[in-house]
């Protein structure tokens, strides 16, 4: 929405503020691509960007799932608030949608071909699922914009490669400021 936003009204309202006479959606497009080009990157590179972009995304969620699996931290967060006012009402509602996700993987006959998790516990498989969708969902806005410049920096690394351009290694650093 932030990005469809800016794109809506960055224009017109730099218009208003004595800026560019190029407004609207037009105006933020080119200015996005100036961006980029700038950038040395192009439209073709896209694809790459994307398919880097999505190989991250998977990677993290199988890491903080598998994670939250080892770790179980609803069961080392929920044993000190067992105590407040409340929680048996939430214990039962917590019940019975694990009762429901327990009869929605017994009916996955697939789930037990896959060797990972084989000889894994369905129920303690669920909650850290649903353990890693609420750490990864709170940290979202930082993990984003890290993907994003990974990505970024996997495509300019990308480049560099087929020009002949050998760096030492996929460095993260910033490039040098010119002083």
């Amino acid at each position: 929405m932030g990005l469809l936003t800016s794109l809506l009204f960055a224009g017109p309202l730099s218009i208003l503020y004595g800026a560019k006479s190029e407004g609207g959606i037009k105006g933020s497009v080119s200015r996005v691509k100036e961006y980029f080009t700038d950038q040395g990157l192009t439209a073709a590179d896209l694809p790459a960007a994307l398919i880097f972009h999505e190989v991250i995304s998977v990677g993290f969620a199988a890491f903080t799932w598998s994670a939250c699996y080892g770790i179980q931290p609803s069961v080392t967060i929920a044993r000190p608030m067992a105590g407040l006012p409340g929680a048996s009402k939430v214990a039962g509602a917590f019940d019975r949608a694990l009762a429901f996700s327990d009869k929605k993987v017994a009916n996955m006959k697939w789930l037990k071909k896959v060797p990972v998790v084989k000889h894994a516990a369905p129920r303690r498989l669920t909650v850290s699922l649903a353990e890693s969708l609420v750490f990864r969902g709170s940290i979202k806005p930082i993990t984003f914009g890290a993907k994003l410049y990974l990505s970024y920096k996997f495509v300019v690394w990308g480049k560099n490669r087929t020009r002949g351009v050998r760096p030492a290694c996929l460095s993260l650093a910033l490039p040098p400021s010119e002083s």
